[in-house]
């Protein structure tokens, strides 16, 4: 996994206050670039994200997915990011754009009340065959924590996450955004682009689970995700709901199971 690139880390001057000392003192501290990106789909303006430079397909792509607008992929015509102004320009086949229209009622794309409230067979299933090796999850979060205090001693200010593939015992990718919701997306929309099955592998990630976070996650269609912080009560209803293994308080050496435990083993 690479660090963070130095051209998104910003040296900004600071004034500090020293408390031994009773004064100010100047000094200098990293701080993460943000940027807006600007995403227009089918000739129109569709949102504006605000994140990390870098990976900026990844992100449109994943958006874009979990948005209801695209399936795959190959529903994208074009996509062109224009990294000066900061400007993203995408166009879906006409099947897609159908299709998309039609997602109002599809309980994949619901706010997490409505999921909560729907009947459990019109949400889609996990894969209940899938079995993750504890000390695996435990030597990836060792490498993605690692990988963060990197950057966190400069500037405390980023999410990281990973895909784990169990079967080829290795990490596929790694992005890392302000956002942490970016980084879900980044992660998802670079399996969609390389045309890679995720469905049967897990996702580390540094930060906490959230509710808005759980429904990405059933979107995508992951069974299992590890996270570093202590899961919210709406999130693990949430998990449970969609049939997701919630992992989570990693530490060095150990880790809690929350939800449908039966896919981590010893």
């Amino acid at each position: 996994m690479a660090q963070a690139r130095e051209e998104e880390l910003i040296d900004y001057p600071v004034i500090r206050y020293v408390r031994e000392k009773d004064a100010f003192v100047d000094d200098h501290k990293y701080t993460s670039m943000e940027c807006y990106l600007d995403i227009d789909l089918n000739g129109k303006r569709f949102t504006t994200s605000f994140c990390s430079p870098g990976d900026h397909v990844d992100l449109v792509i994943g958006i874009l997915a979990q948005m209801g607008q695209i399936r795959t992929y190959d529903d994208i015509v074009r996509l062109d990011i224009d990294e000066e102004n900061l400007q993203a320009t995408v166009v879906t086949t006409e099947d897609a754009q159908a299709w998309a229209a039609q997602n109002a009622t599809d309980p994949r794309y619901f706010r997490a009340r409505e999921i909560l409230d729907c009947e459990p067979e019109k949400i889609f299933e996990r894969p209940r065959d899938v079995r993750f090796k504890a000390s695996d999850i435990l030597a990836c979060a060792d490498k993605l924590l690692a990988e963060l205090a990197a950057t966190h001693e400069k500037t405390n200010g980023v999410h990281s996450g990973i895909i784990w593939d169990q079967q080829a015992e290795k990490i596929l990718v790694f992005r890392e955004d302000i956002g942490r919701h970016n980084v879900f997306d980044k992660l998802y929309g670079w399996s969609l682009r390389n045309h890679v099955d995720i469905t049967d592998k897990i996702i580390i990630f540094s930060g906490r689970c959230s509710s808005e976070m759980m429904m990405k996650l059933g979107r995508m269609g992951i069974s299992t995700v590890a996270a570093k912080s202590v899961p919210t009560t709406l999130s693990l209803a949430l998990a449970k709901k969609l049939g997701i293994t919630l992992v989570a308080r990693m530490a060095p050496g150990s880790f809690c199971v929350y939800t449908n435990p039966e896919r981590i083993v010893c």
